[in-house]
């Protein structure tokens, strides 16, 4: 299964803001991020397409109370969705628009509704608890750890799985220009989802076939996707558990925000199923986060953190991806960085089977 936690930058301190009003600023992050989750559930990008609206307009599309939209829609301009163009009538702006359903290249909608939800809301809302304690607070919090809730609540793990497919759609057509798939034929993604990611592989390998390996309930819901691509000939689907087997034969294996949602023991579970399965020689390509191996701010400290909230996971350094590799019978080769300014952060590890 792919990560929840492919989050971009984080936005850069605004210039020439005195230090106590920046503070303030953050302190109140958390009223922006319920105002983005809401004008994303409401769909009110969608609304906003054609031209401006009233607030009773879009009460009475949304069945929001009218009192209650608008102090969204002036929250949310206020916070840069929307623009109030005259009195009472409002329109997106190119921030906001990244919230409708067909935006390119592609949607933030449930990027922006899976964080405001209770399965993650709430276990973060227990930071302290993890910090002090060095564990996850998502047990605790929701009765259940993570994946077990999303099972229990088949709306909230639906937009978790099209914001990770988003997430990724924005990503993979970058790590099929930044890495040569032309060699391969047969590429089995582990934790691959919806196959997002595999699709823009496979069209970067014209000779691949690939598998598509999953939990099976994920599996499940992802047929009608790949058939919809056009690769229901060239992708086998399988469903299974990585901690115990994946399917043999291939000659590239990929992970994709998954081990970062593991502590090490549990990677090296996972890393240990992909080296049974894969022939000696064959590639291995790890895509996460790799943090800085100096101390220097990086958005993917606050992803680290995340993980211990969330999952009690973690980021690594490229010298503990190195040990982690190491250890489950790979070698490390290569380590190819995001480019500039890119949206998620990913590097590229690619390392081979001993």
């Amino acid at each position: 299964m792919s990560s929840t936690y492919d989050s971009p930058s984080a936005t850069a301190p605004a210039v020439d803001v005195p230090p106590a009003v920046r503070l303030m600023q953050m302190v109140q992050g958390y009223q922006v991020t319920q105002v983005v989750g809401t004008v994303a559930r409401l769909g009110l990008a969608d609304l906003l397409a054609a031209g401006t609206r009233s607030s009773a307009e879009l009460a009475e599309a949304t069945g929001a109370d009218s009192d209650g939209l608008l102090r969204l829609l002036r929250a949310a301009t206020t916070v840069g969705l929307l623009a109030e163009v005259e009195s009472d009538r409002f329109a997106l702006t190119p921030v906001g628009a990244c919230l409708a359903s067909d935006a390119q290249p592609a949607s933030l909608r449930d990027f922006a509704v899976m964080p405001t939800a209770p399965g993650h809301w709430l276990p973060y809302g227990r930071l302290l608890e993890a910090v002090m304690k060095g564990r996850p607070t998502t047990s605790t919090t929701l009765g259940m750890e993570q994946w077990d809730y999303y099972q229990e609540h088949p709306e909230d793990d639906a937009a978790f799985a099209r914001a990770m497919g988003d997430l990724t759609a924005r990503g993979a057509r970058e790590v099929a220009a930044r890495y040569d798939l032309s060699r391969f034929t047969r590429i089995v993604d582990i934790g691959g989802s919806q196959g997002v990611l595999l699709a823009a592989l496979l069209a970067a390998a014209p000779r691949a076939t690939g598998v598509l390996f999953d939990r099976p309930e994920v599996i499940a819901e992802a047929r009608r996707g790949i058939s919809a691509r056009g690769l229901a000939q060239r992708v086998e689907l399988v469903g299974g558990d990585f901690f115990t087997e994946v399917p043999p034969g291939g000659d590239l294996y990929v992970l994709k925000s998954v081990l970062h949602n593991w502590d090490d023991e549990q990677a090296l579970q996972i890393l240990t199923s992909a080296h049974r399965a894969a022939e000696p020689g064959s590639t291995l390509l790890v895509i996460e986060g790799v943090l800085p191996s100096e101390p220097e701010p990086s958005p993917l400290h606050l992803i680290n953190l995340l993980m211990l909230v969330q999952l009690g996971g973690c980021t690594r350094t490229r010298e503990q991806w190195q040990a982690l590799l190491e250890a489950a019978g790979y070698r490390l080769d290569q380590v190819i960085p995001p480019l500039p300014g890119e949206y998620l952060h990913w590097s590229l590890l690619e390392a081979h089977r001993r």
